[in-house]
């Protein structure tokens, strides 16, 4: 099991309008040398958006790149850069009325560009589910309005011409963009071409879970209507209560293949988590061997979290199945659309498991 955590140094709330316009260099991509056997290995570079669920070393991993987001408030906007984040730090009430939208095209020209066409041959894309947001258009353009100078540096050092850009659908978001990360940044680490490990990546999502349970459903709801996309309704409606109850229920949110929807609510939120544990367990009880890859991401104390019985009943499970298990902090960007203290957890199984 790898526990791997994000955190993020204390910030004064008074700077915080100030700092989220600053651009720092260092954040920067640095251009890198050549390495002389590209010419038969080409390098490839995973390009995910900043509201997925990676951890600190998925982060420090040279083949991965976390793509920012734009989130705006009224009259105010800032940058979501994904480390060190100033939205980790604001409060629940504060995250109300805050929408992600897609990084403006500048903002990538000025951390990517153009080092990153030096120290690529390909790019693979890992998009979040495109109701929720998508960076590819950004990145596209970025790359067209560069086209003629990409090619004419990359062959000033004796590179392909070409940059490659190949765009994955994950089909998911949170923990599940973050886990097929994981396994994308694996097949790439073992030797796997480029076009294959896009190819093997696209089909992740076919076999992969996802399960959401928010701390506060009220809130997720506001964030689902302000995306204003039809296919998010059967999660609206899990969120919703009937006019005049007093107590709230907690949805269990999933996806799949299929789709999104809710099958159980439960009395309070660590009912809620238990429920979907139990039903991972069962997964993974299930399955007829090992291979399966399954991340827990938490906007709250992952110690906490491991001293519960009913943590420890999966841990034990996935040790018996040897499935690859790994808890993170949920990103700070999740935060908006999952609601403050929100559970994100992702299964991947091979098919026929």
């Amino acid at each position: 099991m790898s526990v791997e955590t994000r955190q993020s140094p204390e910030k004064n709330e008074y700077l915080l309008g100030y700092a989220s316009t600053q651009q720092q260099r260092d954040q920067r991509e640095s251009m890198l040398p050549v390495d002389p056997t590209r010419a038969t290995q080409p390098y490839a570079i995973v390009l995910v958006d900043a509201s997925a669920d990676a951890s600190s070393s998925m982060q420090a991993n040279p083949r991965l790149r976390l793509l920012p987001l734009a989130v705006r408030w009224p009259g105010r906007t800032m940058l979501e850069k994904g480390s060190s984040s100033r939205l980790r730090r604001l409060s629940r009430e504060r995250l109300r009325g805050a929408v992600i939208e897609p990084p403006a095209v500048d903002s990538l020209e000025y951390r990517l560009y153009p080092p990153l066409a030096i120290n690529a041959d390909w790019l693979i894309h890992l998009g979040t589910r495109r109701e929720f947001v998508d960076t590819a258009p950004s990145l596209q353009q970025l790359l067209a309005e560069h086209a003629d100078e990409i090619r004419d540096i990359r062959l000033q050092r004796a590179l392909d011409p070409q940059l490659h850009l190949q765009l994955v659908d994950s089909g998911t978001l949170l923990a599940g963009t973050a886990l097929h990360a994981r396994m994308l940044l694996r097949m790439l680490e073992a030797g796997i071409a480029p076009a294959e490990a896009a190819r093997r990546a696209q089909a992740l999502r076919e076999t992969t879970r996802l399960w959401l349970v928010p701390q506060h459903p009220g809130d997720t709801l506001e964030s689902l209507q302000r995306l204003q996309q039809s296919a998010l309704a059967p999660w609206e409606q899990a969120c919703s209560s009937p006019l005049g109850r007093i107590w709230h229920r907690i949805p269990v949110l999933q996806s799949d293949a299929s789709g999104l929807y809710c099958e159980h609510k439960l009395k309070n939120w660590r009912a809620a988590v238990a429920h979907a544990f139990a039903q991972v367990a069962e997964l993974l009880r299930a399955q007829s061997g090992p291979g399966a890859w399954l991340q827990i991401s938490l906007d709250g104390g992952l110690r906490e979290m491991q001293a519960w019985p009913e943590f420890d009943a999966l841990r034990q499970q996935a040790v018996a199945t040897r499935t690859s298990l790994h808890l993170t902090h949920m990103s700070p960007a999740g935060r908006i659309w999952a609601s403050a203290g929100s559970l994100s957890m992702a299964l991947y199984q091979p098919p026929g498991a």
